[in-house]
């Protein structure tokens, strides 16, 4: 049997194909191989002694393991689209994120005739309560400016109970603000610790008030008034 091995050893055939080939196990073929190799070690120590040197045949050629590159993945700064979202905090704060396409850059680009890098950014916040907006009927508006490379904002103190709607854009040559994109209408909570008229519902279904202090200025006269 070892002779077999040893035969196609010198063939180049690896312990695997050996075994294959002999229907033999692995390890059988294994252990054969390497007590051959011991005791044609031992035989060759006295001439080792006498200067001759023994060259060991190399072990069977190793199968050379490619890994796979390694993929450095990092979170791009944005994406190549038109996106602004808006999302409530707290009832005073709301956090804005937005992306803006390079197509929609080249396009303000066109229209004011200089570089993005160099027109001011400024975010709009309009207060849209209980009406429909239309870009210019809001109660009440404010801008922020905005640094270079920024892609979120906190809005803080605001007002509970409101719907408000955010603009991110520029500003003209003559001061006014143009829109470049606009978010969805948010509405804040109401700030339950702070909220008067909670309380006076409370009191009244504890029974601590013969009615709710709201009905006191109301009347069926005064609605009739008001959808007549």
């Amino acid at each position: 049997m070892i002779n077999e091995i040893v035969k196609m050893k010198e063939k180049g055939l690896t312990l695997q194909q050996i075994a294959d080939r002999m229907n033999l196990s692995i390890g059988k073929v294994q252990y054969r191989w390497n007590k051959y190799r011991q005791e044609a070690g031992k035989a060759m120590e006295p001439n080792s002694k006498k200067g001759t040197t023994v060259q060991e045949k190399p072990d069977e050629p190793r199968e050379n393991i490619v890994e796979p590159p390694k993929i450095h993945w990092i979170m791009p700064y944005e994406f190549d689209e038109d996106t602004l979202f808006a999302m409530v905090q707290s009832p005073t704060s709301i956090f804005v994120y937005w992306s803006i396409s390079a197509m929609k850059r080249q396009m303000v680009e066109h229209h004011f005739r200089t570089s993005w890098s160099r027109l001011p950014k400024k975010m709009k916040i309009y207060d849209v309560t209980d009406i429909i907006f239309q870009g210019h009927n809001s109660h009440r508006s404010f801008e922020i400016d905005l640094p270079e490379m920024t892609n979120n904002w906190f809005l803080q103190h605001l007002e509970p109970d409101r719907t408000y709607v955010v603009d991110i854009g520029t500003q003209t040559f003559d001061g006014s603000f143009f829109t470049v994109l606009r978010s969805n209408p948010v509405e804040t909570p109401r700030d339950a610790a702070n909220d008067h008229r909670m309380q006076n519902v409370v009191n009244w279904k504890n029974g601590n008030a013969h009615e709710p202090e709201w009905m006191e200025n109301f009347s069926s006269y005064s609605y009739y008034q008001k959808i007549r």
